[in-house]
């Protein structure tokens, strides 16, 4: 699966933001970790609303965590870049189709949007900065975190 810019450029600030530990400016975020400066500030409206941080307006304000990174879920920086009431991509009320398949499909998703929703809640950026610690093995850093206790 492939992530959303707007989510693999949040998780790659808030990471940034985790290893730093103080105010860091648009500018040093943007250009270390390789996001456009004017997305970057788009993005950080969204996690800043979202209360996952802190923005310090002036010459020399930038950027800091709003919580520890053990309090911030993946879940939760994921949340941040949903669009409210946005409609679904697609629909399936067709004559074709069977109310019932209808009432299927529509369970289906819920229950596959629930499950990324409690997945990724117990998932925080604590973690994520950890499981570099694995080398890319994934099955370990799960069994780790007790993903599936």
């Amino acid at each position: 699966m492939k992530l959303k810019a707007s989510i693999d450029y949040g998780v790659r600030t808030m990471m940034y933001l985790a290893s730093k530990d103080a105010i860091v400016s648009s500018r040093e975020i943007a250009e270390r970790m390789n996001i456009p400066r004017d997305y970057l500030i788009q993005l950080g409206l969204k996690l800043r609303n979202a209360g996952l941080i802190i923005a310090r307006p002036g010459k020399h304000g930038g950027y800091e965590l709003g919580k520890q990174p053990s309090e911030i879920s993946v879940g939760a920086i994921v949340r941040a870049f949903e669009e409210p009431g946005k409609a679904r991509r697609y629909t399936l009320a067709d004559a074709d189709i069977e109310a019932e398949l209808l009432n299927r499909v529509e369970d289906a998703n819920s229950l596959i949007s629930s499950s990324l929703d409690v997945f990724l809640g117990k998932i925080s950026l604590q973690d994520l900065i950890d499981a570099s610690a694995h080398k890319g093995n994934v099955h370990k850093f799960l069994d780790s975190i007790h993903m599936f206790a």
